[in-house]
């Protein structure tokens, strides 16, 4: 059935594989391209060959060519007709959603709707573009006629998902995803969105383990693997699924992103800021970019160079709590602590769901031996979060530094209990100071 088509994309990908077209193919996806070009140039009249490269274009971020390329697949004989037809026009629709452009992807998937057998692909297509204006009311009226009269159409299924997590009915697009799983167990798509709606949903174990299978289904695409790195933490594991998403992808911005705060958490600064200079060379505009560079700045002892990277997003994005929690730290690492309390309480105030900046408030403080402050900033994080290993950790210094040892001890092993990054050999360290 011709909605299974992008899996059996990927198994026929694998058959090219084996049979010897390319020899020595890495992980990445731009040698994938450069082996499926070859296997397009050397069948030029093969619509499949024409379409399994144009796809992989697309999904490597290379829209245009990927335009260019499934148009001549189209003009080929077997181009016009059958299910290889019906896919090269839904990927062409899908190049042009990928680059933002509605009427365009629009009129294609009217195109595709008004072919022979195509009216299902034509209605999953158009409701896959109203999506991309975040209208989910339209995108279901397209996918309840894509499903008429039990027809299982598995992209239909997957956007109805998508489009029920748009109006806020998680039950609904959780029933959808499973539904498309139970259709198409062997595709990846509603694998990955059903682990991404759990994971936020705090069903994190169930969520992880259906962005797993996504990866193992689709192992060349960068989106399951962008979305697992985000769902763990900054773990070995998780940088090296991102380095193969950026590998297939090279300006995937999100996953760039991501990969440069995994390496700073993981002491990799020099990969940390070739990822964050990588997406300022794409997009000067994007200010979490600025302040991954910041952040490398400042592990590297470097905090005017770390002010100027925070003052920068700033100015992109006014009201950014990491931008100013950014600043607020280059401020404290130069000593100049009311510029940074000023900044820390400015970024909680953005932000009164992250802790962050009050333990670092806390720390700072403690550090420019502000003690009073250290500790009063240190009893709000833990009133207000008071399972944050990180807030209690903060606290207890500055208990500690004023002398209220009975007490720093009972933050101490509070903070050994709670939850949150907090190095426990550290900590037992601060007791024993404190006994």
């Amino acid at each position: 059935m011709w909605y299974v088509w992008p899996m059996r994309v990927a198994l026929a990908l694998g058959a090219v594989l084996a049979a010897g077209l390319f020899a020595g193919v890495s992980a990445a996806q731009e040698s994938l391209v450069e082996g499926l070009k070859s296997a397009a140039r050397a069948a030029p009249y093969d619509a499949t060959a024409s379409l399994q490269y144009g796809r992989a274009l697309r999904q490597a971020g290379h829209e245009k060519e990927a335009a260019q390329e499934l148009r001549r697949g189209m003009a080929l004989p077997a181009g016009g007709q059958g299910e290889t037809s019906i896919w090269l026009r839904y990927e062409l629709a899908r190049t042009a959603i990928d680059q933002h452009d509605f009427w365009g992807a629009m009129a294609t998937c009217r195109s595709l709707g008004s072919m022979p057998g195509a009216s299902a692909a034509g209605h999953a297509c158009m409701a896959e573009d109203h999506l991309l204006w975040r209208r989910g009311s339209e995108a279901l009226l397209e996918t309840s006629q894509a499903l008429a009269n039990g027809t299982r159409n598995y992209e239909a299924k997957v956007v109805e998902g998508l489009s029920h997590e748009l109006e806020v009915n998680d039950a609904d697009a959780e029933a959808s995803f499973r539904e498309a799983i139970a259709w198409v167990p062997d595709a990846g798509e509603a694998h990955m969105w059903l682990g991404q709606l759990l994971v936020r949903r705090l069903r994190r174990d169930q969520g992880v383990a259906e962005l797993r299978r996504a990866v193992e289904l689709e192992p060349n695409s960068p989106e399951p693997a962008f979305e697992l790195a985000t769902a763990m933490p900054s773990t070995p594991e998780a940088a090296t699924l991102l380095e193969k998403a950026v590998r297939e992808r090279p300006l995937y911005v999100p996953a760039l992103l991501r990969l440069g705060d995994v390496d700073l958490d993981l002491a990799r600064l020099s990969p940390a800021r070739q990822a964050a200079e990588a997406v300022i060379r794409a997009r000067a505009s994007e200010p979490a970019a600025y302040i991954v560079l910041g952040r490398v700045a400042l592990a590297e002892g470097k905090p005017d160079e770390a002010l100027r990277a925070g003052q920068q997003a700033q100015s992109l994005v006014s009201n950014s709590a990491r931008a100013k929690l950014l600043v607020a730290d280059a401020y404290a690492a130069k000593g100049e602590i009311d510029f940074a309390i000023e900044g820390y309480q400015a970024a909680y105030g953005l932000d009164p769901g992250d802790p962050t900046s009050l333990v670092h408030a806390s720390v700072a403080c403690h550090a420019a031996e502000r003690d009073t402050s250290a500790r009063a900033f240190g009893e709000r994080v833990t009133h207000d979060f008071p399972e944050w290993g990180p807030g209690w950790v903060a606290l207890g210094e500055a208990l500690a530094g004023q002398g209220e040892t009975a007490r720093a001890r009972t933050a101490y092993e509070t903070a050994l209990q709670a939850k949150g990054p907090v190095d426990s050999a550290s900590v037992r360290a601060k007791l024993v100071a404190v006994r």
